[in-house]
């Protein structure tokens, strides 16, 4: 994938080539093909709502490419319910929380989680372009958008978070796969405007890679499907050694504690989750103070 324009930008919102036509940018393709895939694998109306055909299209070919692959095939529904359980026990205890969601692309965790907790205050933040082809397609689908729910448009890349959320900070941020396409530098930076955008106590919920995930997710049926979103998506680079060196890189930029959890120990919690599942991802909970 060849970058074009963007010097300024964040790698998922500069322009670069990709072979599906699914966007300008590897994190539109992303989007694109991740809501694809969840739409065919858990067809709910909020699911389907956030799809073209396209992406529907594409969506199904990957799937059909990676059959067979099951553990890997249930990574797509584990990793968006594992975090909705992580999000799901803080508010349990605060409903009343902020929670704001970053590069949501089009999953509709937000609108689930605005409707599930009418107390709740709920921020999406993402590309502007994402975020406007995100209503038009609620609105599309005709569900209407709980008044809890509020989404704001920015490159991250460009703006800092705590800029963009002001005075209103929050109890809860989380982040799904997005930490993989920087770099570990870039990944403490992010962590710590992250933090500076929390609240005292408050909990960044995200997700990361390491050695042992990509080593996983280059072995069986799968990888070929798992190529062609890398190639359009982007690289991922944002790879720690182990757990150890993930919470290292997060307490080094102020949080107070760190949790983490490799997929499918937290797949076990998840009893509505197909399994097995495989270890492709590395989830983070850091705490601020």
């Amino acid at each position: 994938m060849t970058e074009h324009t963007g010097e300024g930008l964040s790698p998922t919102a500069r322009e670069s080539s990709g072979i599906l036509g699914l966007g300008k940018s590897g994190g539109q393709r992303s989007a694109e093909m991740l809501a694809g895939i969840r739409a065919e694998l858990m067809p709910k109306p909020e699911y389907v709502a956030m799809t073209r055909t396209a992406g529907r299209i594409i969506g199904n070919f990957l799937l059909r490419l990676a059959r067979g692959d099951h553990a890997k095939l249930n990574v797509v529904i584990a990793r968006p319910e594992g975090f909705r359980y992580l999000i799901s026990q803080i508010l349990h205890d605060k409903p009343e929380a902020h929670f704001v969601e970053l590069a949501t692309g089009f999953l509709p965790r937000g609108w689930q989680l605005a409707k599930a907790f009418p107390k709740l205050q709920v921020t999406e933040i993402d590309l502007p372009e994402v975020i406007t082809e995100k209503q038009n397609r609620f609105q599309r689908a005709k569900l209407t958008l709980p008044p809890n729910l509020k989404m704001l448009k920015a490159d991250l890349g460009v703006t800092p978070l705590s800029e963009v959320l002001g005075t209103n900070k929050a109890d809860i941020i989380s982040a799904e796969g997005l930490l993989i396409y920087f770099s570990l530098d870039k990944i403490q930076q992010i962590a710590d405007g992250v933090r500076q955008a929390l609240k005292e106590g408050g909990v960044f919920i995200a997700d990361m890679g390491t050695k042992e995930t990509l080593q996983e997710l280059g072995k069986g049926q799968a990888r070929q499907a798992i190529g062609i979103f890398r190639r359009n998506a982007g690289n991922w680079i944002g790879v720690a050694d182990d757990p150890a060196h993930a919470q290292a890189l997060f307490k080094a930029v102020g949080y107070a504690q760190v949790e983490t959890y490799k997929m499918p120990e937290l797949a076990e919690r998840l009893p509505h989750v197909p399994k097995p599942v495989a270890n492709a991802t590395l989830f983070v909970i850091a705490r601020n103070g």
